[in-house]
């Protein structure tokens, strides 16, 4: 007992000592499974709800050198061990006998596998005996010499290379045999214990796989893996990103890659429709439980697991019987997802008593992660959603609020049959420019009147309120959804239930309730990316609705909540600077710029102009008139009136009256509102009305006047018509031409007959800016169709044949060529949204810096200290315009910037880690504080601008991968094998080849190709390929190159040929 206790002590502090375990690996189907243990503390835990289960122990006898666990349950359960690194190289046979025999009796359990072993590849030439007689799959783990070969390198590169080769394994390493468990044979469950100590994540789960494979996409946006990777450590998240930024993914792939149910509460029956649509579309199992469901076995299949995905509205997650959370979690439930999470809070702006229930569920799902997401949410309200949901340190991931891709602009009317008649005439316009629009309005009435007039005008359109009856609201819903009506009128109980994202135009028939409510509702706007625009027109009478908004409230918090935010909408009405700024602040979000450059505000011709006289008359006015009105009757006077109400106060005696004749009424009301704005008129809310009075600013300026003399008064006027929101709607030829945009239209009505005959949404089969992608490769194979960014293999499967034969049809009818533009370029060509070359906003020394500096080749230092200068500029200046351009949306190298100031990888990083320590990426001081000093501002500045862009770390070239271009001269009788892993090269007999003036020839075919192929993990152009294969024509290259794509053995992206 005494030996053993000394011997478990022993063992333990070698573990403190040195730090490094080795795991081991098998194969399944598709994953491999590396675990690992952290460098400290021998007997760390995984955390809770991790199916890992590690027992950590120290070595028992010296017969029994390699332990494994044995398990009663051999289905459920599958072995591998860990062994003493330090062993294994003094006692090579001992290893062998206990290794062999371990595998022995897995074959006699019916457990054969692959066995894995992961060795540190300097050591691997010690061990031939073992390496040779290892089980080997198709491709060997190992050659008969020892020599470490691509394909353990392609998967464990990240491992050996940035764990073993910086560390010594002098010391003995620790022993933990380990289990990982499976729900079927063929599929695992990843365990995923989070440490300090995290290079091996890539290896245990393939985010990037799973979403490639169902969505399309290779690379994640702004915080997706990172809040993907917390929910399956088991850790509450909170998510306030905005509409269209990707926060449904984050609670999407989570169960794809568990697989285990993942349960998604939210608000509105129809916007869970929309989505459980979506994602059938991508073959993952969704479904509902509500009132709407007309499938009786919905919830008996949802209990036993039978979905990846299940929507439930928070009234039938709180009241199903607990049965069935204890089937289910049987079954496995991976997370409690809770959408539009500002419902919870009072403070919110759509708070709703239900929500607060949600807390209930807590004691049910135990240890399960609870994930809130919302794009509105104030600091307030974020406080309350993780108070409310009893989130134990929650990570919390707020992103930007910033629509880069859509236009605000706002316009005062007057409300009546003329202004009815001017919107239906611009949606008219919306409409022949192709994709569908939503007029939001504030009652039935205006529902009703302005449906009515569409449909006059011949518009296919429809509408929605809470008056109708829920067949005919699930109909017209419907109707919008699948394209069979251009338009959507309704009132704000449409505002969240729809997940449509080709919505291009959102009209506001009225002031909204609040600022929350807009932002939530425009953001329904251009959710696939494409420019798109969001107007808002109001009348004045709009601002007199706060006490009947405020008449909801069920407390007095949240009356002056609602009162609050109606206010912040008011302002928002009247604001004459940049509306995104405003949107942005109201969020907590710091924009630096005073110019948007996509905001009615900042692309009209707003020049200040001097308005003393006219401001003198309208503040003169209503003092006069006692400040006891709103602002249309001191208007009224201004402008000549002798209605009643004015003739009764002799109103029409003052001096003003009748002088204001010269502009029209909605000049003078936009007059009021820059002068309420800029705080020389105040106004004040009573009950159900407001009164316009003269601030103490605006009293120190009627001093200083006399009826012919008033000092300047500066303020923006537009034009007399406040802005017409005619502005040029996005239209499907951006980035294509005439007769891409002509087969655009054309695929438009192919994807309507598929959706047709799958009984679903258009967009559903493939989305407007994916569907672009297309147009503009023209793809031949369905291997060139799936290497197109947002085509996922459900798409290339179930619609992939009826695509390519009517882009081949099409095509061939408008006289375009198939494969006219390599997939990456397309992804490049069609933009979310694009700028002018020269941007408005760009101040002329930074377009200057850029231009040198992208189109002349220049390096900033050369251009800081350029002989034209009168006198040198910083480095630093000229990266930050290089950068500032880039924000701008001019063109930018990013390669070879990355290269010029040093930005790898890494460093990126280490920023990224800065930045979530300091919490705020708005002052850059703190974050170099927590940086090592040889990181730089520049690159600070480089990676929070690719942030902005929405640009990944996986943008920045990997820095181990060898550039093909540092090829060295080979040995007559060689051919050089690049092998990055273990950053050595290796040379191997040459494949065929023949001497010809002194230079190597080899000859071309697919097994020489392929061969070559696999040392190449980024891939190889068609350059590259002629240059080594030297005895081949470039014609016969092609023809092999296209033959092998369409056999599925390699795909081509950027210009780049790679193994499939």
């Amino acid at each position: 007992m005494l030996l053993a206790t000394a011997w478990r002590l022993c063992a333990a502090a070698s573990r403190i000592l040195v730090g490094y375990y080795i795991g081991a690996l098998w194969r399944d189907d598709e994953h491999f499974i590396c675990c690992s243990w952290p460098r400290r503390g021998a007997y760390a835990q995984p955390p809770t709800g991790s199916s890992l289960d590690v027992t950590s122990e120290p070595y028992g006898s010296d017969d029994e050198q390699m332990m494994s666990l044995e398990e009663t349950d051999s289905n459920k359960k599958y072995h591998f061990v860990v062994a003493n690194a330090k062993f294994m190289l003094d006692e090579e046979e001992h290893f062998q006998e206990q290794l062999f025999e371990r595998a022995r009796l897995f074959k006699e359990r019916n457990m054969e596998q692959d066995f894995w072993l992961v060795i540190e590849p300097k050591f691997l030439d010690k061990f031939p005996s073992i390496t040779s007689r290892l089980k080997r799959p198709a491709v060997a783990l190992v050659s008969t010499n020892g020599t470490w070969i691509k394909f353990m390198k392609l998967r464990l590169d990240r491992v050996l290379l940035e764990s073993f080769e910086a560390e010594s394994v002098e010391e003995a390493l620790a022993c933990n045999p380990a289990n990982i468990e499976f729900e079927k044979p063929d599929k695992w469950v990843a365990p995923y214990p989070k440490y300090e100590y995290g290079w091996w994540e890539a290896f245990l789960l393939p985010t990037t796989k799973t979403q490639q494979e169902y969505f399309g996409f290779s690379t994640f946006r702004p915080y997706q893996k990172e809040i993907i990777e917390k929910i399956l450590e088991g850790r509450d998240s909170l998510v306030v990103m905005a509409t269209g930024s990707g926060k449904s993914l984050c609670y999407q792939v989570p169960p794809l890659i568990s697989k285990k149910t993942a349960i998604v509460i939210s608000p509105l029956i129809s916007l869970m429709q929309d989505q459980v649509m979506a994602l059938k579309q991508r073959g993952i199992r969704a479904e509902h439980l509500s009132t709407a469901q007309t499938n009786t076995n919905a919830q008996k299949n949802a209990e036993s697991g039978q979905y990846d995905i299940l929507y439930m509205t928070p009234e039938k997650a709180c009241f199903v019987p607990n049965s069935f959370w204890s089937r289910l979690l049987d079954r496995g439930i991976c997370l409690v997802a809770v959408d539009e999470a500002h419902c919870i809070s009072e403070w919110g702006h759509d708070f709703r008593v239900e929500y607060k229930q949600l807390y209930k569920l807590r004691d049910v799902l135990q240890n399960i992660p609870f994930v809130g997401l919302t794009a509105t949410a104030t600091e307030k309200v974020r406080k309350d959603i993780t108070d409310s949901l009893k989130m134990k340190d929650p990570h919390i991931a707020i992103g930007s609020f910033d629509r880069k891709n859509l236009f605000y602009g706002v316009k005062s009317i007057n409300r009546g049959l003329s202004f009815v008649d001017e919107l239906v005439a611009q949606i008219s316009k919306y409409v022949a420019n192709g994709g569908s629009t939503i007029v939001y309005c504030t009652t039935v009435k205006d529902v009703q009147e302005i449906t009515k007039s569409l449909c006059g005008a011949g518009i296919k359109a429809g509408m929605y309120h809470g008056q109708m009856a829920n067949k005919a609201r699930e109909e017209s819903h419907r109707s919008f959804i699948r394209d069979e009506v251009d338009v959507m009128v309704a009132t704000i109980a449409f505002g969240m239930g729809i997940d449509k994202p080709d919505i291009r135009h959102v009209i506001h028939y009225g002031c909204p309730k609040s600022l929350e409510s807009y932002y939530q509702e425009s953001g329904r706007c251009g959710r696939d990316g494409i420019a798109s625009d969001c107007w808002l027109y109001f009348s004045r009478g709009d601002f007199g609705k706060a006490e009947f908004y405020c008449g909801e409230a069920s407390s007095a918090i949240q009356k002056k909540a609602i009162r609050d935010s109606f206010m912040a909408a008011q302002r928002y009405c009247m604001q004459t600077t940049c509306r995104r700024k405003l949107l942005l602040e109201y969020f907590g979000e710091i924009y630096t710029s005073s110019k948007c450059g996509k905001c009615d505000n900042c692309t009209s011709s707003k020049e200040e102009t001097d308005v003393s006289r006219e401001a003198f008359l309208l503040m003169g006015c209503i003092q006069a008139c006692g400040g006891y009105w709103g602002l249309n009757l001191p208007l009224d006077v201004l402008r000549g009136s002798r209605a009643k109400k004015i003739t009764e106060n002799q109103f029409d005696n003052l001096p003003f009256h009748g002088l204001g004749k010269d502009f029209s009424v909605n000049w003078w009301k936009t007059l009021g509102f820059q002068l309420i704005s800029f705080g020389y008129l105040v106004e004040t809310v009573k009950d159900t009305y407001r009164t316009v009075s003269v601030s103490p600013d605006g009293a120190k300026f009627l001093r200083s006047c006399r009826p012919d003399h008033q000092p300047p008064l500066l303020l923006p006027i537009a034009s007399e018509s406040g802005g017409n929101g005619d502005i040029k709607a996005s239209s499907a030829d951006d980035g294509l031409s005439q007769a891409e945009t002509e087969l655009y239209k054309m695929l438009l009505e192919e994807r309507m007959k598929l959706a047709r005959s799958a009984g679903t949404a258009p967009y559903a089969v493939v989305g407007d800016l994916t569907l672009k992608k297309i147009v503009a490769t023209r793809p031949s194979t369905k291997a060139r169709l799936a290497n197109i960014d947002g085509v996922n293999q459900h798409l290339v499967t179930r619609y992939g044949d009826h695509l390519l034969q009517s882009i081949q049809q099409l095509s061939k009818q408008l006289d375009l060529s198939l494969d006219g533009v390599a997939a990456t370029e397309a992804n490049n060509n069609c933009k979310p949204y694009t700028t002018p070359k020269q941007p408005k906003d760009l101040q002329p020394a930074k377009y200057s810096a850029w231009k040198m500096w992208q189109e002349d080749g220049l390096t900033a230092e050369k251009i800081a200290n350029f002989p034209g200068r009168s006198a040198p500029i910083k480095v630093q200046t000229v990266l930050g315009y290089v950068l500032d351009a880039a924000r701008e949306g001019c063109v930018v190298d990013w390669a070879r910037l990355f290269k010029e100031i040093g930005l790898t990888r890494k460093i990126a990083a280490e920023i990224q880690t800065a930045i979530s320590k300091v919490g705020s990426k708005d002052k850059l001081k703190p974050i170099k504080d927590e940086l090592p000093e040889e990181v730089d501002y520049s690159h600070i500045k480089a990676w929070l601008t690719m942030l902005d862009l929405e640009m990944s770390l996986e943008a920045i070239p990997d820095n181990k991968t060898q550039e093909l271009s540092e090829m060295p001269v080979f040995e007559k009788n060689e051919v050089e094998i690049i092998d990055d892993s273990p950053r050595k090269r290796l040379k191997v007999d040459k494949l065929e080849e023949k001497e010809e003036d002194n230079h190597l020839v080899v000859e071309l075919n697919e097994a020489s190709f392929l061969a070559w192929l696999q040392n190449f993990e980024n891939g190889v152009t068609l350059s590259d390929i002629l240059k080594h294969f030297t005895g081949s024509t470039e014609t016969a290259v092609v023809d092999m190159l296209s033959c092998m794509e369409s056999e599925f053995l390699i795909f081509k992206k950027n210009n780049l040929y790679k193994l499939m």
